[in-house]
């Protein structure tokens, strides 16, 4: 510690500090201090300033652990509540919504706006890839000119991602080509996941299961 530093702490070490007290009011009382007394009052400043800053680190690394915890309890939370709503509705916007809210860490590292996905209602009217007036909806986000069809789901099986090649396919024959095909779901199996990998589907997933 500088002497300019040390006489700027001076006061509130006074005030703090009993063994820092006494030593100042020794040397105001007529003896002298030694140079080797300043050293060892300036060496015990150093080790209570020293106690301090860990004091401080450790409230800092309990308050982080206390912030991942709750962040975490939300994620849990908001998976609980997406399997809930899986049971009765499995394409509702609010269930997709959350979905997306859970994966938003991903989508953003992956340079996916989620604000511009977005819902297009398609219609078989000929019965081309399913049967005769087959009408759902797909979701789409264009980004820098490239078409992603996207399928959003709790849980992702070989079915669904069978069913979104045929939803695929049913866009590029009715609307127009796309760039690509992403799938965006909170756990799928390794299995089904490798299925979709070979199938040239993208997949961005909140766990993966062996």
């Amino acid at each position: 510690m500088e002497k300019e530093e040390f006489l700027k702490l001076l006061p509130k070490l006074i005030r703090e500090d009993d063994e820092v007290k006494g030593a100042i009011i020794t040397a105001l009382s007529g003896v002298v201090a030694t140079k080797d007394d300043i050293a060892k009052l300036i060496e015990h400043s150093d080790k209570r300033f020293k106690e301090r800053n860990k004091s401080f680190e450790t409230i800092d690394r309990r308050f982080e652990e206390a912030t991942n915890e709750r962040k975490d309890l939300r994620l849990k939370i908001s998976e609980v509540s997406v399997a809930i709503g899986s049971l009765g509705d499995r394409s509702g916007k609010l269930l997709e919504n959350t979905i997306i809210e859970i994966l938003n860490d991903e989508l953003i590292r992956e340079n996916i706006p989620a604000s511009r996905i977005h819902k297009e209602l398609m219609v078989d009217a000929e019965g081309i890839v399913f049967t005769k007036d087959f009408s759902t909806d797909i979701d789409v986000l264009i980004e820098d000119g490239k078409t992603i069809l996207i399928e959003v789901k709790y849980r992702i099986d070989n079915y669904d991602i069978f069913t979104f090649l045929k939803l695929a396919e049913l866009y590029e024959r009715t609307r127009k080509a796309f760039d690509q095909l992403l799938i965006l779901t909170l756990e799928i199996k390794r299995l089904h996941l490798n299925y979709a990998n070979k199938q040239g589907i993208k997949v961005i997933a909140g766990k993966v299961i062996e």
